[in-house]
């Protein structure tokens, strides 16, 4: 029996929400950061419309999947270029890098085998919950 239910990721995904917020709480006036809660707002967004009835290959899904994507990789070339980041921190974000590729890899292995099992879905939520501390590192 599965201990996990799908919309849970909505939960874990809302955490971008509360990176935003804190942002805005936060907010010094960087130009760059501005630009990047974009990105994240429609993380946000389509994580939720997905995650709250996750239908496999359907439009919703594919249109979570590229923007998570893209979502990533423009957090991680902002890092690398904008951030100055010191010795301890990029340990902690090679740490975490690590853990959402194995975390990616492990959730989609999972979701060819059986859609939505607990085993997808608690790596699936490990994902919202990395990409969650690199966006308040790249907001903060």
């Amino acid at each position: 029996m599965a201990l996990l239910k799908p919309y849970y990721l909505c939960f874990t995904s809302g955490l971008f929400l509360l990176s935003l917020i804190i942002y805005i709480l936060t907010n010094n006036k960087n130009l760059e950061k501005n630009v990047l809660t974009f990105p994240l707002i429609l993380c946000f967004i389509f994580s939720q419309l997905f995650w709250y009835n996750p239908i496999q290959n359907s439009l919703i899904h594919k249109l979570d999947s590229n923007i998570a994507k893209l979502f990533s990789f423009i957090f991680v070339v902002y890092l690398l270029i904008y951030k100055k980041l010191n010795l301890y921190v990029k340990l902690i974000f090679v740490l975490l890098g690590i853990l959402s590729i194995v975390a990616f890899y492990r959730s989609h292995f999972f979701s060819t085998k059986e859609w939505c099992c607990d085993n997808h879905l608690f790596n699936h939520a490990l994902l919202h919950i990395s990409g969650f501390f690199a966006s308040l590192y790249v907001f903060l």
